[in-house]
């Protein structure tokens, strides 16, 4: 079993960075230096090698097949992407070593194959710090695995879109509150997935995966994104008393089916999700008690990621990633209920009302635009944005949560 007292690690990072990327790396290396002062080195795959002054035993590598020759215990990956993180992952894995990576898009796709090569080789596979920053959602998932399968679990897992959302309800217009967030460092230059719910949908393939037992790449997960119009809808849940939030959900139907979401919900002002701001993220597992167990902290930012990195790195328990023989199988399948939506637009409402399929509930005109409250299908939502998109048509989209209805904006 790998240990903490004295073993040899291997950061690698990426090759082509911009300075906010490299000075996280930095910090994560500054971080591992202070905290793991019997580690023997840790060596970067990173041709800056700026990265290494903060760790005089550093080593610095510039091809990754160079990683392979290093007689390491542990591996740690901050490159990022699927590629060349993946090759490092299997051979790490093949050669029984542990390791370590922070990387939703690698674990959202390949995750089960990598948990069973670790299996095989006697390596481990820990990736608490793909899901949630600072918040231990992975953690707690997997202290219940063998116990209970969750009845669902929600949660705001992207502290980008978070902080976003919550700058655009004090008073900031959409791209104002985009450049602010790319300003802090919270934001990449290009935020397409973090705006489109590509990245929580990677968290959330994850969080399934880990509760219900369904390979990450078998997960489906529909998504409504975010645009500029989002301001829309912002200000009229501020009206109805709530606040729009941008959660992942997974839930559990009868017949051990599963249905999954990621879009921009109105949840109450005083729901625990409203009171989640900035780049906070919070998950909530619930399993029919009282209350749901909830977790939260930032989770967005070096920081955070730094700081969930070390804590799986320094954890010397073998991570149980898989729910093991006798499990209860589970399915991913569409969702067919319908729910209450309401859709904003700065176009005329001739122009989007004619996309929409499910019985209107209302539709109001105002000089800021057009608002339309429907009772839909996520699928029929879905096929209307894309139609009215190809039409050069832009609607920001929310589901209403229980308790909220829309009723007082008509």
């Amino acid at each position: 079993m790998f240990s903490p007292t004295r073993c040899r690690t291997s950061l690698t990072s990426n090759d082509s960075c911009r300075p906010r990327r490299l000075r996280r790396r930095r910090r994560i290396t500054r971080q591992a230096s202070r905290r793991l002062r019997r580690y023997d080195r840790i060596a970067s795959r990173s041709s800056h090698r700026a990265l290494a002054h903060s760790c005089s035993r550093c080593k610095t590598r510039s091809r990754s097949r160079d990683l392979a020759d290093e007689e390491v215990d542990v591996v740690v990956e901050a490159i990022g992407g699927k590629d060349t993180a993946g090759t490092i992952a299997r051979e790490a894995l093949r050669r029984g070593r542990k390791f370590v990576t922070a990387n939703k898009e690698l674990i959202a796709s390949d995750g089960s194959e990598l948990a069973a090569l670790a299996r095989e080789s006697d390596g481990s596979l820990d990736f608490g710090a793909s899901v949630g920053g600072s918040a231990p959602v992975i953690s707690l998932l997997r202290d219940l695995l063998g116990t209970t399968s969750p009845k669902s679990v929600r949660g705001i897992l992207n502290g980008t879109s978070n902080y976003i959302l919550t700058r655009i309800e004090r008073g900031d217009s959409f791209a104002d509150a985009l450049a602010d967030a790319q300003h802090k460092g919270l934001a990449e230059l290009d935020p397409s997935r973090d705006l489109d719910g590509r990245d929580s949908a990677a968290k959330l393939a994850i969080i399934a995966w880990i509760s219900f037992g369904i390979a990450p790449s078998a997960f489906c997960i529909p998504r409504i994104g975010l645009n500029a119009s989002i301001d829309l809808i912002v200000r009229d849940a501020t009206r109805l008393g709530g606040r729009v939030r941008f959660l992942a959900e997974c839930g559990s139907l009868p017949n051990h089916e599963i249905v999954a979401s990621v879009e921009p919900v109105i949840v109450p002002a005083d729901n625990p999700f409203g009171r989640t701001e900035l780049e906070d993220n919070r998950v909530e597992v619930d399993l029919g008690w009282a209350a749901p167990l909830a977790v939260s902290g930032p989770g967005a930012g070096g920081p955070p990621t730094a700081t969930a990195l070390l804590g799986d790195l320094l954890n010397s328990a073998l991570p149980r990633n898989e729910r093991g023989a006798g499990a209860t199988l589970y399915s991913s399948v569409e969702d067919s209920r319908p729910h209450r939506w309401l859709l904003a637009s700065k176009s005329p409402l001739d122009s989007i009302g004619s996309a929409i399929r499910g019985p209107f509930v209302g539709a109001i005109k105002s000089s800021g635009g057009t608002r339309v409250v429907v009772e839909s299908t996520r699928s029929a939502i879905i096929d209307a944005i894309q139609h009215l998109e190809r039409r050069g048509v832009e609607v920001a989209v929310a589901r209403f949560s229980p308790g909220l209805d829309g009723a007082t904006l008509l």
